[in-house]
């Protein structure tokens, strides 16, 4: 009875959305790292230092932007399944106005080079999309089926 209990529970929409933000998480993580570091080498190799500190910046805004994504997924678990939409939509809307707003303050600085700051920051978020949707297709947990007393 126990054990029935426990796989019951293991399927809630709440553990669903919570292990498919963690495959989406380790799915992403080394890919995003790996551009991070590509990039960081290609632009130290282009522009000196300003390259690679623009690249490691671009770098870092990039990563807590999809972490961020991944957060607000597991902080909206909970709820019903049309707000956890509305908040992924709310939340990607919000990523790209933040970004933008980031990198054009950023523009403002003569000292990055601002090439390496926006190519570094497009190619971790298009690899971190990209490897986070490739998680989520692989998923054995993507699909809830609710039930009538559940939804």
């Amino acid at each position: 009875m126990a054990q029935d209990n426990a796989q019951g529970d293991e399927w809630t929409h709440d553990a669903v959305v919570r292990r498919l933000a963690g495959e989406m998480f380790r799915g992403a993580m080394w890919a995003a790292l790996a551009t991070v570091v590509v990039c960081l080498v290609v632009w130290t190799v282009v522009a000196g230092a300003t390259g690679l500190v623009s690249a490691l910046i671009g770098g870092v805004i990039a990563c807590l932007s999809s972490v961020g994504t991944l957060v607000l997924m597991r902080k909206t678990a909970a709820l019903p399944v049309q707000f956890v939409m509305v908040a992924a939509l709310g939340g990607f809307m919000g990523k790209l106005i933040l970004l933008f707003c980031v990198l054009l303050l950023l523009r403002r600085f003569p000292e990055l080079h601002v090439n390496a700051l926006a190519l570094t920051t497009v190619a971790t978020i298009v690899v971190t999309t990209f490897m986070e949707v490739r998680a989520s297709k692989r998923s054995r947990s993507q699909m809830v089926i609710p039930t009538p007393g559940n939804t």
